[in-house]
């Protein structure tokens, strides 16, 4: 853990030649336009984005772009996780940076700290930023300034079986103003196994690397976090008692029978139905809603001391400083602007599930009206209860030693060991790359 990371080595490259970019041709296509003649003048934005659930509805409003703007033409390409990340921290070297992408809002402060995204504070007009929700604004914000916008945020909360809550005489809650509290979710828990359930709830321990989304407000309500968000160091916080009382939660679960540690399955809660309760996110609505109908609810994170909280973060859409050097850093705000239109987000939320970045759009759907089944996601969000993954340059590094934790605690590690050691060994490659500056 002491070698400086491929992030680290790349981030000095990345500060010295970020938006050392290739011009772009001025006139390289006619990007259907509507009358067949060619535009005396077109500039050409090179668009990269990560290739995801949300790929087919780009590869429709892309072309779509392109031809209601004739003068620009988006060149745009998307690739697998990995190759996406190497490759745009490798194009300041290369010279073929774009001048626009499409990542995980848990990148943003890497790239803006390599210097290599524009900020947004001068493009983004108030008509959409007071149409936007609050999350989608701040998982957009790095120290002060507007770098990205999205076309959605996430969802996050208990997944229900409404049945089975019936069952075992559960209340159950409908706003995170009246979740349970920790006693009010053990004897839940209890209540459950009594009356057959065989794993209560489900926390996607399948995939111990999405407990570091999916987990964070768990900890935030045990008085936890990831990181110290004034020292940017995870020490006296990811170390403190109470993030180590949040993890050791998990092993506690596992103790009583609630949790099966040695699931390799995705559908414990919707398919096989042997959990009543899933820590899991939006993603899953469409099978949840096939599986089990009006049984599948939504029911907030309980209240484990220190508040309720939600998950947010989502896929972002940022401009880079090699725009700029090109000349097409307005053009490239037009096709953002596009992006985040009321008629674009209202398509891609219909496909990927996400919740829509625009209260507008919200309002125009059924299904996030108040008693609507979708409903519990955006309450949350608009009262400003999601907390995000800490905003570092480290998030890459947290991500996998949070993996590998996570992983060691579902087979019986002890918490406060694992979690002292990770601390440890973070906070020499944070310092030793200067992210904590």
């Amino acid at each position: 853990m002491k070698a400086k990371s491929l992030i680290g080595t790349t981030l000095a490259l990345s500060l010295l030649l970020a938006g050392c970019s290739s011009t772009a041709p001025a006139n390289s296509g006619q990007a259907g336009a509507d009358n067949g003649e060619k535009p005396a003048k077109q500039a050409v934005i090179k668009l990269w984005g990560l290739e995801g659930a949300e790929t087919e509805v780009y590869n429709e409003i892309l072309p779509e772009i392109n031809a209601k703007y004739p003068e620009l033409k988006v060149d745009y390409s998307f690739y697998p996780n990995e190759e996406f990340y190497n490759k745009l921290k490798m194009s300041p070297v290369a010279g073929d940076t774009p001048d626009i992408v499409i990542m995980d809002a848990t990148e943003l402060s890497y790239y803006v700290e390599a210097g290599m995204l524009l900020s947004l504070d001068s493009y983004m007009t108030d008509d959409i930023r007071e149409d936007m929700l609050p999350s989608v604004i701040n998982e957009g914000t790095y120290k002060d300034s507007l770098y990205a916008t999205a076309q959605f945020d996430s969802g996050m909360s208990l997944w229900a079986n409404k049945s089975m809550l019936e069952s075992a005489g559960i209340r159950i809650p409908t706003s995170y103003t009246d979740a349970w509290d920790r006693a009010e979710f053990e004897d839940a828990l209890a209540k459950l196994k009594a009356d057959g359930v065989p794993y209560p709830i489900y926390i996607r321990q399948n995939s111990p690397k999405t407990l570091y989304y999916t987990y964070t407000p768990i900890v935030k309500s045990f008085g936890g976090d990831m990181m110290n968000r004034e020292t940017m160091l995870t020490d006296g916080a990811l170390n403190s008692e109470e993030t180590i009382a949040a993890f050791d939660y998990i092993s506690w679960m596992i103790e009583q029978d609630y949790i099966n540690p040695v699931a390799d399955y995705e559908d414990a809660f919707y398919g096989r139905q042997e959990s009543a309760l899933a820590l899991i996110g939006h993603w899953k609505s469409k099978e949840h809603f096939e599986y089990l109908g009006d049984d599948a609810i939504l029911i907030p994170i309980p209240d484990f001391g220190n508040g309720v909280y939600t998950g947010s973060g989502s896929v972002i859409w940022a401009i880079t400083t090699a725009a700029e050097k090109n000349g097409v850093a307005d053009e490239s705000w037009k096709v953002l602007e596009e992006a985040v239109s009321v008629e674009y987000i209202d398509r891609m939320t219909d496909v990927n599930g996400g919740i829509p970045a625009r209260l507008s759009v919200l309002d125009s759907k059924e299904e996030y009206q108040e008693g609507g089944r979708l409903h519990l996601y955006r309450e949350q969000l608009e009262a400003g209860i999601g907390y995000l993954r800490p905003q570092t340059p480290a998030h890459n590094e947290i991500y996998n030693v949070m993996r590998a934790v996570v992983g060691n605690l579902l087979l019986g590690s002890d918490a406060r060991e694992e979690l002292t050691r990770a601390s440890k060994d973070l906070d020499e490659v944070i310092t030793e790359n200067g992210w904590n500056n």
